[in-house]
């Protein structure tokens, strides 16, 4: 099934809403922006066959991060929507964020709302930066190339063992 078309807008309005929620937390940087993103998008797209932005996620070092996404937090800052700078973020320099403005309400229908408030509830509470991005180091990430797009189907791959023999 063909997902929904990449809406620029919506990837922008879903960093503003999971900045404005989570943003001034300590230890929420730019990992856990993304991971909220990938997870909230890719699990939508999983149960209901339409993810909440159609961004198109590449493959990096740290996990599946949207393609767009530093221009468009650039963009955020240069709207007066979020500061954004450097900082301290426990072991090493991250990418911090502050919402100056609340988001828009009724951006999103309910499941896409119910999606999102979980994956920044569990990614803010139940990880640092490092374990969530373990977390998204799954089969699909792995077999891709860096730089390459990453589909929202992947989140499903797994390799139960490692192939032998002739599977090689």
């Amino acid at each position: 099934m063909p997902d929904r078309a990449y809406d620029r807008e919506r990837l922008r309005d879903l960093f503003h809403y999971v900045i404005w929620v989570a943003g001034a937390r300590p230890g929420f940087g730019a990992t856990k922006l993304y991971k909220v993103a990938w997870f909230a998008d890719a699990r939508h797209f999983t149960l209901y066959g339409q993810s909440i932005t159609g961004a198109p996620y590449i493959r990096e070092k740290h996990g599946p991060i949207p393609r767009d996404g530093i221009s468009v937090r650039n963009e955020m800052e240069t709207a007066g929507i979020i500061s954004q700078w450097k900082d301290r973020i426990y072991d090493h320099e991250g990418w911090r964020f502050k919402a100056l403005v609340p988001p828009a309400a009724n951006l999103f229908s309910s499941s896409e709302k119910a999606t999102v408030d979980y994956w920044i509830k569990h990614i803010d509470e139940d990880h640092t930066a490092t374990s969530v991005s373990d977390l998204s180091h799954n089969y699909g990430w792995t077999i891709a190339r860096m730089g390459e797009k990453i589909p929202l189907t992947s989140i499903l791959a797994d390799r139960i063992r490692d192939p032998e023999g002739e599977e090689l």
